[in-house]
This record gives structure tokens, sequence and C-alpha cells, in this order.
């Protein structure tokens, strides 16, 4: 058995930054789709999805519920359309989109948190497809960029860029323009105060990977020796205001169609490639919905296309996680069961609940490994039969054994996180152990594992 001590050098030498994207057992899903919109409704504390898969559909996701909203008006059903969020006044702006006859709608819809209103504004874009929008905080206009008018004619690709400013759309006149491209992505960056733009294609299956920033003047093309992301069309693009930075995740090579995994942040001069230790969102995909949880300091993803070209109806968070896997077995007051309270979160206490356990024992163990796939002996999880405990499996390498206080069958393990940047998106194996002496030879019985994800 490692010491603490021994434990801590270890995450201090493993990689920086390990994915912290999980899957959310939800109720209520939304049919397999993709193309979704989705955004944060900071008042009412709920994520918001438009359409996908040519349909109108309004959801909402709170609490891990999902629930279709049905107001008097909604927008039409499209594809390809765009959304600008503006977080702080609650209000989404929606334009554009494939209106089923391949023409580019024209259509301003502005969500003000209880209803959707077709808006008429007296100058306009004239209808994009494919295009990319974001809500520029500091100057409270959305900017939209790229697309293309007619999609019978891949030739109208755009290369313009306008402003909503709440009445009219206005066309700007940049220097320096990026060159005409569909399906980029688009986010403000607190950092900057200014709307970054990543990536897109050319309409002949080259993408980009180029960085753009727009001050609302001009467009800079940011340029860095560091690492950044491969060229990609269709990712995500997500401001995090919270970390004052943008998130970027998934996309696909127009070229090869083949999707990426990958989660980048974005600092406002340097990409960082976040090591995806678990495959990030799987399958990989694109078309997915994507919004930042403003609140909760989460980024909320559903469904999407993976490389089958099947559809997902999945939901999936980045930020702290507590995954359970793996069961328990049979004591003498049932199955050992692990819980999570407490989310692992930088700089807090993180807690999980053991249930199920004998009720005249005082004490109670933790398992806490680097591992769930080998421990000392072998490869896990395995057969605890050896060691007097039949039935019963274990999933953690067991670095480390805590004793915690018992109480009427249950017990409560918690961990002070470190507000230590090396421990962010490191991954601890957790599993309980009841001191049950009827139970077997061994006198322990084990519960579910769970891995705990660092997170901000």
């Amino acid at each position: 058995m490692h010491s603490p001590r021994i434990l801590l050098a270890a995450v201090c030498a493993a990689a920086p930054l390990g994915a912290q994207w999980g899957p959310i057992s939800t109720t209520g899903a939304p049919t397999e789709r993709k193309g979704a919109l989705m955004s944060y409704d900071l008042f009412a504390n709920r994520m918001l999805m438009f359409g996908g898969n040519w349909t109108n559909e309004f959801w909402s996701l709170q609490n891990g519920t999902w629930t279709l909203l049905q107001p008097g008006t909604v927008p039409s059903a499209r594809v390809d359309s765009a959304l600008a969020t503006d977080t702080l006044n609650g209000t989404v702006l929606l334009y554009g989109g494939n209106d089923g006859n391949r023409l580019a709608s024209d259509e301003t819809w502005l969500w003000n948190g209880t209803s959707w209103t077709l808006l008429a504004p007296t100058l306009t874009p004239g209808g994009f497809a494919k295009h990319a929008m974001a809500f520029d905080i500091t100057r409270q206009r959305t900017v939209l960029f790229g697309g293309v008018h007619d999609l019978w004619a891949p030739q109208n690709l755009s290369a313009a860029t306008y402003e909503f400013d709440g009445t009219n759309w206005n066309a700007a006149s940049p220097i320096q323009v990026p060159s005409a491209r569909e399906y980029a992505a688009m986010a403000f960056h607190p950092g900057l105060a200014e709307i970054v733009m990543f990536g897109g294609n050319n309409g002949t299956n080259v993408s980009s990977d180029e960085t753009w920033t727009f001050d609302g003047t001009d467009w800079t093309l940011v340029t860095s020796v560091l690492p950044h992301p491969s060229a990609r069309s269709g990712a995500g693009l997500i401001t995090v205001l919270n970390r004052a930075n943008c998130v970027l995740f998934g996309g696909y090579d127009a070229t090869t169609l083949q999707i990426s995994n990958e989660t980048w942040t974005f600092d406002g001069a340097n990409w960082s490639q976040v090591t995806n230790v678990y495959g990030g969102i799987y399958p990989a995909r694109r078309d997915f919905a994507i919004a930042h949880d403003l609140q909760r300091d989460r980024v909320v993803a559903f469904g999407g296309v993976i490389a089958n070209n099947s559809l997902q109806n999945d939901t999936w968070e980045y930020g702290a996680q507590f995954q359970r896997f793996g069961s328990g077995c049979v004591g003498t007051a049932g199955t050992p069961s692990l819980t999570g309270l407490a989310l692992p979160q930088l700089g807090t206490t993180c807690s999980a609940q053991l249930s199920n356990l004998a009720p005249a024992a005082s004490l109670a163990l933790v398992a806490v490994g680097l591992s769930r796939t080998q421990w000392s002996l072998g490869s896990l999880p395995t057969l605890l039969t050896t060691f007097g405990m039949p039935g019963c499996r274990g999933y953690t390498s067991a670095d480390v054994f805590t004793v915690i206080g018992a109480n009427g069958g249950s017990a409560t393990w918690s961990w002070n996180v470190p507000l230590l940047p090396a421990f962010l998106g490191q991954a601890f194996h957790l599993q309980g152990l009841s001191i049950d002496p009827a139970a077997n030879a061994a006198g322990l019985t084990v519960s579910n594992a769970a891995t705990i994800v660092v997170g901000i």
C-alpha cells in the first residue's frame, strides 16, 4: 500500500489536464438527432435546445430531466441555422437555416426567456445557412460570418460579416477578411472581449485550421508557434465566462471525413489541448448541440453524428465527474453501494456515501487507486475469491486505503481537493469495503466502484 504522499507525487508527475467529459444519466431524452442548437438560460437555470433532424422541437434540460417545451409560437423546422445567446440578459437570437427547399431562410427570431418572436428588421443579410454566429457581450451585438445563400449553388459561399444591433442587421466593412467558409465555429472570448472564429470549410471539402478574432472593426488572424487544433469543420466553440476562455470540441475534416474527439481551450493567444484520457465524448461525433452551464460551470453536449453516420441522443458534460461502474457483492445488510455527494472540484471538499453496510460496523474502508485496469497482482477487475470474498470483485488499484467512521449502516468519505492545477483532470478510482464478519471468511464485502475526475 502506498502512502498519500506517494500518490500525490504520482499525480503531479502524470500528464496534466486529463479530459473531464462524462456521460450523464437523464430522463425523457429527445430522440437521436444532429444539428440541434443549444443555449443556456441563466434566469431559469436550464439548458435550452432547438431543432435538429428537420424538427422545430424546443427542449429544456434541468436537473437531469429533458422536457419538451410548447410555447405558443416556435420557429419553423430547419437545418444549418445558427443561434447566439446573450447569457447575461437571457435572450437567444436565431437566424437563417435551410428552409427545406434548399434556399436559405431570412428569418430572425428572438427568445426572450418565455416566448419566441419573429422580428422584422428592415435590413437583413438576405438569408444564410451553414453560417457562424455569436453574441459580443461587450458591444451588445450579434456577429454573423460566412455561410451560403442558396444551397443549390456552392459558389454562393460568403465572406461577409454582419452585425445585429437589436433592430437591424448591418453589413460590417473590415479591412482584413477571412476567406469565405461554411460550418465555422464561433464564440465570444471573455478574456479578449472579442469574437473568436475557428475552422470551417471552403465549400469544396477543404477544412481550415485558422483562428480569427473580430473586435467590431477588423478581423485579425491569430498566429502562434504553439500547437493548435487541426483543420476541421462543424466543431463546437463555447464561451466559458467563469474562466475567461473558450472551449472547442469535436468537428471533422471535410476531406477525410475523420471525426475529431479532441478538446482544446483558447486563452486568447494560444491553444492548449486537453488530454483525452478516456476518449472524450465516446464515440467521437460531429453536428452535436453544445453550450455552457454558467451556474454549474459545465459544458453540456447532446447527440450528434458518429463515424458510421448513426445519430446519438446521449447527454455529456465537461467538468468534475463522479461516474459509477461495476457492482458490489451481497453482505448481511444487502449490497454495499457507493454514490456521489459533492463533485471533485479544485479547492472544495469532494464526498461520497457508502450505504448498506453491516449495521453494527463502526468503521468502513475506501480503496483509492490511480488505475482501474491494473493493480499490483495483475489485471482489473479481478475476483476476490482467493482473498476469502467469493462473488466479490476488485475494481481499483487500491494505492491508498482510507478508514472512515460508520453509523447505522452508512458512512461518508470525503477529500479536500487541493487547489493545485496539477490535479485538474486527474482521475481516481474508488471502491468501498464493508466490515462484515458474518458475510464471508474475510469478513469484508465491497461496493460498486466509481471514477472521479477533478474539475473546476
